[in-house]
């Protein structure tokens, strides 16, 4: 069970910027993943935490096959399984 809250758009309890910050990450990704779920407790943060990673992952001088290379390597080293 997770000591974060996971926020869901269905909750009548979901404040709307939160509501807001899921359906863009949806209309991005396609679905939401519980991670992207805790971030939407602090959506503002979340926003730009999101913007980051974007920045990280598409703007920078490797390769896509090097950029998820170098992912998949910090996940295997740091024993990340999501």
């Amino acid at each position: 069970m997770a000591r974060i809250p996971l926020v869901r758009e269905d909750d009548p309890g979901t404040p709307p910027e939160a509501q807001e910050f899921l359906k863009r990450v949806e209309g991005g990704l396609g679905e939401i993943f519980n991670a992207v779920r805790l971030l939407a407790n602090h959506p503002r943060q979340a926003s730009a935490f999101i913007g980051f990673v974007r920045s990280v992952r598409h703007n920078n001088t490797l390769t896509p096959t090097l950029t998820e290379l170098a992912y998949t390597t910090a996940s295997v080293v740091n024993g990340c399984h999501y």
